[in-house]
């Protein structure tokens, strides 16, 4: 009975993880945290950008089943243009110096970027790199 119910609850919890989803954070959020003493991921992206969903899918069950993790998507948006405010906006892209999406950035506990990688992750490579950089 034991071993059934068991069984049945992480069937439960995996089905959990299967339905979990990103919630994107403002890079200003994020920012705050690189440098902290843990490492961080920063995953860049857009709604509308088919592999950018499909990263965000292979994070989604990582992020719920390790919420300690300093995981955070950060999503580009179209500029936004201020007439009533002349000087040059700076925009995400040009401060990660972010040129293709989807992207995943690598900071370790002292705020130092030690990877960066374009394009999807599998889970296995990105179990990997969490290990190697000390999440």
């Amino acid at each position: 009975m034991l071993k059934k119910l068991t069984l049945g609850l992480t069937l439960l919890a995996s089905l959990a993880l299967a339905d979990a989803t990103i919630t994107f954070t403002p890079y200003k959020t994020a920012a705050q945290s690189i440098g902290k003493g843990k490492p961080v991921m920063l995953e860049v992206g857009a709604e509308s950008c088919v592999n950018c969903k499909e990263m965000n899918a292979i994070l989604a069950p990582i992020i719920a089943k390790h919420p300690n993790y300093k995981i955070f998507d950060v999503l580009l948006k179209p500029p936004v243009v201020n007439i009533l405010d002349p000087r040059p906006q700076v925009s995400i892209e040009d401060q990660l110096k972010v040129h293709a999406i989807p992207v995943q950035i690598f900071y370790d506990k002292s705020g130092k970027e030690i990877y960066r990688h374009t394009g999807i992750l599998t889970a296995d490579q990105l179990k990997t790199a969490f290990k190697k950089f000390g999440f």
